[in-house]
């Protein structure tokens, strides 16, 4: 029982940093994802394949968070 609160309690204390990581990937992605693969709907990997697809086309803010993503496992 404590071990299990132990470990609740070490991920809710991560919550915050990963919420604000995914947050600023948004904020850097956004515009690109809606000018460089319009209708490709999220889910099933269709938008990082788009992004592999045309990554030279997304901006460098966005190419850098998505590379941050990717080294701390949020985006494959």
């Amino acid at each position: 029982m404590l071990r299990t609160a132990l470990v609740a309690t070490a991920l809710l204390a991560t919550l915050p940093a990963l919420a604000q990581e995914r947050g600023a990937l948004r904020t850097a992605c956004q515009a690109d994802f809606a000018r460089n693969c319009p209708g490709v709907r999220p889910g099933g990997g269709r938008l990082i394949a788009c992004f592999k697809e045309k990554q030279a086309q997304f901006s460098q803010d966005c190419r850098t968070a998505m590379q941050t993503a990717r080294a701390r496992g949020q985006a494959n």
